[in-house]
């Protein structure tokens, strides 16, 4: 980028600003006392490419229209690999600006408006107004080593695309560490948490066979409870019976033997009146039963016949009585067997052991408690010795014979039997709290073990997840130090190519006494002294030699700058370099700069006199008019 032109109004001390004619190879001098407005020009000509300037920017942009002014303008034209380019700021008192880029060849459409023109001219000339500063324009300031971080400089490296990446990189590193951690910390709480439900190995089959055992001895004992009751009732009513059965047998039995003595009699007295009626007393007997039912027209063997069947019938009907009352007996000593053998069958019921006579826990059996210890839940009278005994083995026996032979009466049975019941229900009870906590520590077991196994599945998922997150942020941390690497390198070779190209300018500006720098990775600077014949930091040197290889490193970043960006002619901006420099060195230096060759070949020079010999292409003389500088235009008034 080379400048062809310059014109503005009402900008930082000119009223009217108007420079054509420049030369577009050489050194352009700008000469001038203190406060002449020779380095306004470098402010203005800043301000019409980027909209700002190194001192102002942002709101105070204002600030750069001319003192007294509302408004002020500038028109740059500049020449860009062949083509003219002219761009044209107008700003306000309140740092309100207005922009247009053109092309000279199509003057009629703009390449850019407003604010789009600072991007637009940034891709055509190759760089930013942070690159512009660190390479092309020296303000009126010290003169210091590049900062290897800077903006421009690693961008001029190509290292800028790289280390953002590197940052993304730290960035998504960052979160997935974090994220690491917090997957780190729920898995330490979900093993602490699967350590205390660990399953005791075996400890569900135990419960198990524990409450299979539990609901046998339940139905046994339900079983038992029902099956006495019903024996109870059975001989409850069979001794009620049973104590009407003698009378009832031996009226039968009387009965019987009258029926049985009269059939014999009268059948005796058939048989006489039958066979032989003439033998004595047969015909008394016969006449007597003649008279008694000589009415009637029967014949005494009849009548005979008659009685012995009756009282044959009667016989008959007397001994179906006593079947009937010896059936209902064998009965009701079947159900007085019945009770006995329930006696038998309690007593052949396994009794509890101690570890089920106990009430369990309130906590069920989840913890791992066994059968008969005793929990919270237990209270002081629950202990074993307050079970209600059973009667003792002979009385039962007693019992039993008594029941056998339906001698024992119903009250005596009731009173047993509500002891046996009371025994019954007792275990009943027992086994019942037993069941229901075995079932309980059942469910918190199998439980435990559902959450045990989700536990377990769960740290195998999160195990995978940390493994491949741990893969994920290798691979990251190993492209961070790829790109670190290569961004290192692409520095090294940037400060050995700026090296080479800065020791072709040292000699000339050092007049000989220094030869060659060395440019480390950071930019750091230490120059070799042929004096001395050794290398020497900075601060060994004096500060007017300082000046001059920081300016010859400061052309040699531009000169970087415009190969690696650029890649066209370029001007650069040098307000007072040489602030410091007697003639002599004034006039070698200016030598040794229009003599550097490359792409800078425009170079605004900005000092307070030049020698008269000095190999200046163009001078311009500010000052001469307070706020008006005019070259190569009509002069205005």
């Amino acid at each position: 980028m080379i400048i062809l032109r310059i014109e503005a109004e009402r900008l930082h001390r000119y009223r009217v600003l108007r420079l054509a004619d420049l030369p577009e190879r050489g050194i352009i001098g700008l000469s001038g006392d203190n406060e002449s407005g020779k380095s306004a020009i470098g402010e203005i000509i800043c301000f019409a490419l980027f909209g700002r300037t190194f001192a102002l920017a942002g709101e105070r942009i204002g600030k750069l229209v001319h003192w007294g002014a509302g408004e002020g303008a500038v028109t740059l034209r500049f020449r860009v690999k062949g083509k003219g380019y002219e761009v044209s700021r107008h700003l306000t008192r309140d740092g309100t600006q207005s922009a247009r880029l053109i092309a000279l060849e199509t003057p009629n459409e703009p390449l850019a408006r407003a604010d789009a023109v600072t991007p637009a001219l940034t891709r055509l000339v190759g760089f930013g107004f942070d690159d512009y500063v660190e390479t092309c324009y020296l303000a009126q300031r010290e003169i210091a080593s590049p900062h290897p971080h800077s903006p421009a400089v690693r961008a001029m490296v190509g290292a800028a695309p790289l280390q953002a990446c590197a940052a993304a990189l730290d960035t998504e590193l960052a979160t997935a560490e974090a994220a690491q951690a917090a997957r780190r910390e729920r898995r330490l709480a979900l093993t602490e948490e699967q350590a205390q439900l660990a399953p005791e190995a075996g400890r569900a089959q135990v419960l198990e066979r524990q409450l299979a055992e539990i609901g046998e001895r339940e139905a046994q004992r339900a079983e038992r409870m029902q099956a006495l009751q019903g024996a109870s009732d059975d001989y409850s009513t069979a001794y009620r019976r049973h104590g009407s059965h003698g009378a009832r047998r031996a009226l039968a039995g009387l009965f019987a033997n009258i029926a049985l003595l009269a059939v014999l009699a009268l059948g005796a007295l058939w048989a006489m009146v039958h066979f032989q009626p003439a033998t004595w007393p047969m015909p008394v007997i016969i006449a007597w039963l003649e008279g008694l039912i000589a009415e009637t027209g029967l014949t005494a063997h009849a009548v005979v016949t008659a009685v012995v069947v009756i009282f044959g019938g009667f016989l008959l009907l007397t001994w179906l009585w006593l079947a009937v009352l010896a059936l209902g007996l064998r009965r009701r000593r079947a159900r007085a067997r019945r009770l006995a053998r329930e006696l038998d069958r309690l007593d052949s019921l396994e009794p509890l052991p101690a570890r089920l006579r106990e009430t369990p826990g309130a906590g069920g059996l989840a913890g791992g408690g066994e059968p008969g210890e005793a929990g919270p839940g237990a209270g002081p009278d629950e202990g074993p010795h307050l079970l209600i005994d059973r009667p003792d083995v002979e009385r039962r026996a007693r019992l039993r014979q008594r029941i056998l032979f339906l001698e024992a009466a119903v009250a005596e049975v009731c009173s047993a039997l509500e002891h046996e019941a009371v025994w019954l229900k007792r275990d009943l009870e027992r086994l019942h709290a037993w069941q229901a906590a075995t079932r309980n520590g059942l469910a918190r077991l199998r439980s435990d073990g559902q959450r045990h196994q989700e536990l377990t599945q769960e740290l195998a998922s999160l195990d995978q997840e940390i493994a491949a997150a741990e893969d994920w942020m290798a691979t990251r941390r190993l492209a961070r130090d790829l790109l670190a690497g290569a961004a290192r390198e692409m520095s090294r070779r940037f400060s050995a190519g700026l090296r080479d190209m800065v020791s072709r300018a040292l000699p000339r500006f050092t007049e000989g006494h220094y030869e060659f720098l060395e440019v480390d990775e950071d930019l750091q600077v230490r120059v070799y002294s042929s004096d001395k014949r050794n290398l020497l930091d900075l601060d060994e040197i004096s500060s007017g030699t300082q000046r001059q290889i920081m300016l010859a490193l400061r052309l040699g970043l531009s000169q970087e700058l415009v190969a690696r960006r650029v890649r066209d002619d370029q001007f650069v901006f040098l307000d007072e370099p040489f602030a410091f420099f007697d003639s002599r060195r004034l006039r070698g230096a200016l030598k040794n700069l229009s003599e550097l060759g490359g792409d800078l070949t425009q170079y605004w020079v900005v000092a307070q006199r030049f020698p008269q010999d000095a190999p200046i292409g163009l001078e311009i003389a500010c000052g001469q008019h307070p706020d008006t500088l005019t070259l190569g235009f009509p002069e205005v008034a």
